[in-house]
């Protein structure tokens, strides 16, 4: 799979949907391309400011990284250069996180399992999210991580909907999040005859991992884990 290919991939995937607001990729198309992680989401929020036809004209020049070059008060398509303060708190976790597993969040490949954009879950059509996966398909044999590293974990979210395609029957790891009534969850998957492990955490609109030592060394142990 090149990445040249993606853009025509991901206009049959979503042919339906390519005049709704939205964002494909979430990171530069410098990420499209062999890494240890790629992160998942569950769909773009805030202030709608490009379509989806407009994000796939952009897929292969695409610079910008959304959590830290997006100005998500005032959105728009232009790039800015953001300060630690005017980032919102999710843009700030997701930073952090992959700044404790080792790794820079601009070198991340990095999207939502849903693509078009609402202001809230409550307006997410979760149906979506097999209209869209194709598109994911074809980023994983791109990228070929070690790990997917999705935020949300309940019924409706990345982790559920992937674990319902991917998930073997072999034991699901559960670990406490440290934070109280919330766990972390993950399985070994494989996909196109290549092994990655597949994690689950609670939504780090609200989850911090700042601190939670054991979760950070799971998620480096299972990505020392996949060879």
């Amino acid at each position: 799979m090149r990445k040249e290919d993606l853009p025509i991939i991901a206009r049959t995937a979503l042919k339906h949907i390519l005049h709704r607001h939205g964002e494909v990729i979430y990171s530069s198309y410098e990420t499209l391309a062999k890494g240890d992680i790629y992160l998942m989401g569950l769909n773009p929020g805030g202030k709608p400011f490009i379509t989806i036809d407009e994000h796939i004209d952009r897929m292969l020049t695409r610079t910008k990284n959304s959590y830290l070059d997006e100005f998500w008060k005032n959105q728009s398509d232009e790039s800015v250069v953001l300060t630690d303060e005017q980032r919102e708190p999710l843009q700030k976790r997701v930073v952090r996180l992959l700044a404790d597993l080792g790794y820079d969040a601009r070198n991340v490949c990095a999207s939502n399992l849903i693509f078009p954009t609402t202001r809230s879950a409550e307006g997410l059509c979760f149906g979506l999210a097999g209209l869209c996966w194709p598109v994911h398909e074809a980023v994983l044999e791109i990228v070929q991580p070690k790990l997917l590293l999705t935020f949300g974990n309940g019924p409706e979210s990345p982790y559920a909907f992937v674990k319902e395609l991917l998930y073997n029957d072999e034991s699901e790891q559960t670990i406490d999040s440290g934070h109280p009534g919330w766990v972390c969850k993950g399985f070994r998957a494989e996909l196109n005859q290549r092994s990655m492990f597949v994690a689950g955490l609670p939504h780090l609109s609200r989850y911090n991992s700042v601190g939670k030592v054991e979760v950070i060394t799971w998620l480096k142990e299972a990505i020392d884990s996949i060879c």
